[in-house]
């Protein structure tokens, strides 16, 4: 499930970034970036798991996104560990742009991702 968007200055961007591994795994994130990159919504699948914050399953506790990286952590319900976390490095040379990472789900595995997205 990978979603396109418009790239955009990392600064003030909107819009949604997708990753997904060879193995499957796959993230789709809604975010807002005014001074600081907030995460408005996620959808995490892994092997027939889901995780999402739409059914409050998970939630970002803490978000952070420059013009070079974007890091990202989702927690339990009750923010009492962490259960996800999103390292990602975005790279603009001219007129081609890449960003890929890691996923990792504490207690089932970690995923090389790449991704498309603001």
């Amino acid at each position: 499930m990978v979603a396109g968007a418009a790239l955009a200055a990392p600064a003030h961007a909107t819009g949604t970034i997708s990753c997904v591994s060879e193995d499957g795994a796959t993230i789709d994130m809604a975010i807002g970036s005014l001074p600081i990159l907030a995460v408005i919504s996620a959808y995490i699948q892994v092997g027939g798991q889901e995780w999402t914050t739409a059914e409050g399953a998970i939630g970002s506790v803490q978000a952070f996104g420059d013009a070079e990286t974007v890091r990202v952590d989702f927690t339990d319900a009750n923010i009492n560990e962490i259960v996800a976390r999103l390292r990602l490095f975005r790279v603009l040379e001219e007129s081609d742009f890449a960003m890929g990472g890691t996923l990792q789900i504490v207690g089932t595995g970690a995923y090389a991702v790449t991704c498309i997205g603001p």
